[in-house]
């Protein structure tokens, strides 16, 4: 059987892959490697406190880069279905703002509802499902690093014809579709070689991915677990994501009672602290160079294990087994399959293909927490306004993100581990689906109640110019399902970071992270073909079908896999590096030295 080694920089084999040919991932037990300093016993496991790992000053940093780039992102993203779906406001600045004291809202374009649904659901679709093929060249090609460097120049040429797009004369004569469609999807493209890769570099930042033993002050002896450690890491993580998506607050007054070059200059100047802080960075990070993709070993293990077990076996008890070396090697068929990975790499790649089973279950959340297509923002058109945008009220989202998340951080998360209480990933995305669901019944409430007391009847989002042309709804009461819907985000997507880290191969990392962001990008293909029906008079059922669907999905999916939170969380450890200089990953210590990175 060949086996894979890291080599070390000056040439030695630093790491052997048959040290991790067992993975026993029962009930709160490690997988049988090799012993390393502070390892816990069984013992310990089942008994002992579990707390997370200090973080280092530098994850801090990345999660301020992540800052940046979405408040950037969500600063323009919410504007584009008032900018193509309204046309410029009668008696308005000439900016695009309305009249000041009317009930009428910012426009460019005057495209319609469909138009607006589409240009939305295309431009997210483009932000989530390019990341497989940028994913993929990071882990295979170019390393994260260089990949999030080149994301950034992107973005800020798009930011730039944007605001072009908001310039006087070429919204006066309706000459803004080119630039401005134009930097939609160049941000687009900027944002999907971005995003794959910042939470990976986060998390390789982490340097433990063991449980280990530790004594606090206080003398008392607790599991330093990786696990709770990740937990944390995200939770800051997906905390500046969601203050960078309050800056949408900013620029939906600036298109009300500014105008769109306001809108569109506020994203550009919270960019531009993106390449400073990089710069910064470039020597300071835990930097893994490219080691080539390992798809071609998945294919070629998926190929044995469908020629040796059928498509019958596929997903039942054994099937990865058939590609295992050993198995190979007791089945006396080491001359008919050429193997070069070891059985640990066979149990990363199930552990992969689980953890992809679970983002299959994520567009429901998706559709439920914001709505199917832009038909939030339409219902948003619908109610009483009295001077507010209407598209500020979907920044509820990240407001109750931004005040839950030290709450889960520092109150519930901590108080549960004190008293032993495991709530796993499960449990927490089963929690997420079951809000989501709450705040899909709400928009369904809400949209009922609109149309039953809107001016024009079931056609009161299409530019109702009867009466106040609103029903006698707040539009604050939108609040409600856009905050449950937020706070169920960190019960699903903050998981769901550390089971794309964790399951997947090293090398395949931004990959599988891609694949966890393509689960957003199927719930935007999903509003992109159903473009069509997403406008009156079908809202109500826009907004209830989905409440339905994710009541069922949540059931499904805890009964799936529940038995996941009885495992212990295992980090692969087996890396692929081609390029000389290599620190060991498993040890992690120190990022590369800028003479080593040279080399």
């Amino acid at each position: 059987m060949t086996t894979t080694e890291i080599v070390a920089a000056d040439g030695s084999s630093n790491y052997d892959l048959e040290k991790h040919n067992t993975a026993n991932t029962t009930h709160k037990h490690i997988p049988v490697e090799d012993d390393y300093e502070g390892k816990p016993t069984q013992e310990e496991l089942d008994t002992l406190r579990r707390v997370p790992g200090s973080l280092p000053i530098i994850a801090y940093l990345i999660c301020i880069v992540e800052f940046c780039e979405r408040a950037s992102y969500y600063g323009v993203q919410p504007l584009i279905p008032n900018y193509v779906n309204r046309p410029m406001p009668e008696g308005g600045n000439g900016w695009g703002a309305p009249p000041r004291g009317s009930q009428k809202t910012a426009g460019a374009l005057g495209m319609g509802q469909s138009a607006a649904n589409a240009v939305t659901q295309s431009f997210s679709m483009l932000a989530y499902a390019l990341p497989l093929v940028f994913g993929w060249m990071a882990d295979a090609k170019t390393g994260r690093f260089k990949l999030i460097c080149w994301g950034v120049v992107v973005f800020g040429v798009g930011h730039v014809l944007m605001i072009v797009a908001g310039a006087k004369n070429l919204l006066a004569n309706g000459t803004t579709q080119a630039p401005y469609f134009l930097s939609v999807y160049i941000l687009a493209i900027g944002a999907a070689m971005f995003k794959p890769n910042v939470s990976p570099l986060l998390l390789d930042q982490v340097a433990n991915t063991k449980p280990m033993i530790k004594v606090l002050k206080t003398g008392e002896r607790v599991i330093e677990d990786p696990e709770a450690t990740t937990e944390r890491v995200m939770l800051w993580f997906y905390l500046m994501i969601n203050i960078g998506g309050f800056m949408g607050i900013a620029t939906a007054y600036s298109e009300k009672y500014v105008g769109w070059w306001l809108a569109f200059l506020i994203p550009l100047i919270l960019y531009l602290p993106l390449p400073l802080l990089l710069w910064f960075l470039r020597n300071r990070l835990i930097l893994h160079p490219p080691g080539g993709s390992d798809l071609p070993n998945i294919f070629r293990i998926l190929g044995i294990c469908f020629r040796r077990g059928g498509l019958k076996k596929f997903g039942r008890h054994g099937f990865w087994d058939l590609a295992k070396p050993s198995n190979i090697a007791a089945a006396g068929l080491e001359g008919q399959y050429k193997v070069e990975w070891s059985d640990q790499f066979v149990e990363d790649v199930r552990r992969t293909f689980q953890g992809t089973g679970i983002f299959c279950f994520f567009p429901i959340q998706y559709l439920n927490d914001n709505g199917l297509g832009s038909a939030a923002s339409f219902l948003s058109t619908m109610l009483k306004t009295d001077g507010v945008p209407n598209d500020v009220i979907q920044n509820f989202n990240s407001i109750s993100i931004i005040a839950a998340a030290p709450v889960l951080n520092y109150g519930l998360y901590p108080t549960l581990r004190r008293f032993n209480i495991h709530y796993g990933p499960i449990a927490r995305i089963t929690t997420g689906l079951a809000m989501s669901t709450l705040g899909g019944v709400g928009y369904t409430l809400l949209n009922y109640y609109a149309y039953k007391l809107s001016p024009c009847g079931e056609y009161g989002s299409s530019d109702c110019t009867v009466g106040t042309g609103v029903a006698d709804i707040s539009i604050w009461f939108l609040a409600i399902p856009f905050a449950v819907g937020g706070i169920s985000e960190l019960f699903v997507n903050v998981p769901a970071y550390g089971i794309a880290y964790s399951r997947a191969p090293p090398n395949m990392r931004g990959l599988v992270s891609a694949i966890n962001l393509f689960s957003t990008a199927v719930a935007y293909i999903i509003g992109l073909a159903c473009s069509s029906v997403v406008t009156d008079p079908y809202l109500t059922w826009i907004f209830g079908g989905p409440a339905i669907a994710g009541g069922v999905l949540t059931v499904i999916f805890y009964f799936t896999f529940r038995h996941i939170d009885s495992e212990e969380t295992v980090f692969s450890q087996r890396e692929t590096i081609e390029a000389a200089p290599a620190e060991d990953s498993s040890s992690q210590k120190a990022p590369p030295t800028y003479e080593e990175e040279k080399k």
